[in-house]
């Protein structure tokens, strides 16, 4: 079967998951207590610890504002501040390119800003991946990657800084479905993964000038996952997880530290870890590994890595949280896995598949289904545990696609709409 075959490339959207690093120590700190939500997965691994998020909302109740957007997209929205960021595509053949910006407490478009595309598909469908990739926002504005191969920065008040076509530098992206690998935030620099068909890379950006610091050539490789920035002994390393391999990189320079191959089905989800351990989510049964931290060069078949058993991740990144790892496959059931022993402790169904990743928040963790159901999960017990149910009304044929947590609220994307969810009394 051809490997293209086993996706449907327009799930892309809710997989590109990467960790956002921030540039000091006391950046961090900042960020953690301004509720700052700088790429899909916030700082990485889906954390919100110490935000005072919603429980309880419905259609009718704790709905702060919901808004129309200039375009289509899968990717999800970012938060800097007072300010939410969004990108989206429109035209027959995605040939305009938007990014938006909303205030996060009135909904008020800021300022929109639209692209032309150094690449156009043959004809928009649903199998090709539309605005998929997620941006990264910090104090200096937002940067937005498209499946066109463009990449752009601006200022907080939508000013162009600088922008770059990397199809036009390194040649046109091939494949029959699009891109979706989200930017990953290294501090003062953007790391991107491109596989594809063709001449495939990864890559890392000065933010400031847009320049390329360094690029490593990759064998062409399909894959829609995200690279992991996350610092280990001292040291910030890049982890990804693409089409039969996992890799590690150094930050600095891009030198590979270690590698697993003859994986398969891990080209949509992207990777989760603790600091200690590594989970990588593959949607062939047997290839959703956990990875101790620390190894040197070959590690397949090693010591250090074991299956989940019998674990399956579709388009969900996975989650990590208190010695425990959830996944979320095809079908909508959540497994929890033991990461010391890579045991199944338990499977449940959602109410739906999941194309949003989970996010944690003081030991809960809020599993967004794509027909608008969210499952709020008590994760500092063993056995599956509720603690709440809620919803929203998902226009017929649209989905959940990303979710953004701030101070006090969500926000949710879907195609074509916004919504700010403060949560009932």
């Amino acid at each position: 079967m051809n490997r293209l075959a086993r996706f449907s490339p327009v799930l892309v959207g809710c997989v590109f998951h990467f960790f956002v690093w921030s540039a000091s120590g006391e950046n961090e700190a900042k960020t953690e207590s301004s509720g700052n939500w700088r790429s899909f997965r916030g700082g990485g691994d889906g954390n919100a610890d110490g935000r005072n998020l919603p429980r309880k909302w419905s259609p009718e109740e704790g709905i702060a504002w919901k808004v129309d957007l200039e375009g289509f997209g899968q990717s999800s929205p970012v938060v800097w501040g007072d300010t939410v960021y969004v990108t989206s595509t429109g035209g027959d053949n995605k040939e305009k390119l938007f990014v938006e910006a909303f205030e996060t407490k009135s909904g008020e478009r800021s300022w929109l800003k639209e692209l032309p595309a150094s690449q156009t598909a043959e004809k928009v469908s649903q199998m090709i991946s539309q605005g998929a990739p997620t941006p990264v926002a910090d104090a200096d504005g937002v940067y937005a990657f498209f499946e066109s191969g463009d990449l752009a920065a601006f200022d907080p008040k939508g000013k162009e800084r600088w922008k770059r076509s990397l199809t036009q530098e390194f040649g046109e992206f091939q494949g029959n479905h699009g891109l979706g690998s989200s930017l990953a935030d290294a501090g003062d620099s953007l790391v991107l993964l491109i596989d594809h068909d063709g001449p495939s890379y990864l890559i890392r950006v000065d933010k400031k000038s847009g320049e390329t610091i360094w690029k490593k050539d990759r064998e062409a490789r399909v894959s829609w996952s995200s690279p992991l920035v996350y610092e280990f002994e001292e040291e910030k390393r890049i982890v990804i997880s693409s089409n039969g391999v996992v890799e590690e990189f150094r930050l600095e320079d891009g030198e590979r530290l270690w590698w697993i191959e003859d994986i398969e089905g891990n080209t949509v989800a992207s990777p989760a870890t603790d600091g200690r351990f590594l989970v990588t989510g593959s949607s062939a049964p047997g290839n959703s590994l956990i990875v101790r931290l620390g190894g040197e060069g070959d590690l397949t078949g090693g010591d250090r890595v074991r299956p989940a058993e019998g674990i399956t991740s579709s388009f969900a990144s996975p989650m990590i949280h208190d010695g425990k790892a959830y996944f979320v496959n095809r079908a909508g059931a959540l497994q929890a896995s033991r990461i010391e022993t890579g045991e199944m402790l338990w499977e449940e169904r959602l109410d739906d598949g999941t194309w949003a990743s989970p996010i944690n928040a003081d030991g809960q963790v809020y599993f967004f289904s794509k027909n608008g159901t969210s499952t709020l999960l008590d994760a500092t017990v063993d056995d599956f545990t509720v603690l709440e149910k809620n919803s929203l009304t998902v226009p017929e044929e649209d989905r959940i696609y990303g979710v953004a947590a701030s101070n006090d609220r969500f926000f949710f994307r879907t195609g074509r709409m916004l919504w700010a969810v403060e949560g009932a009394d």
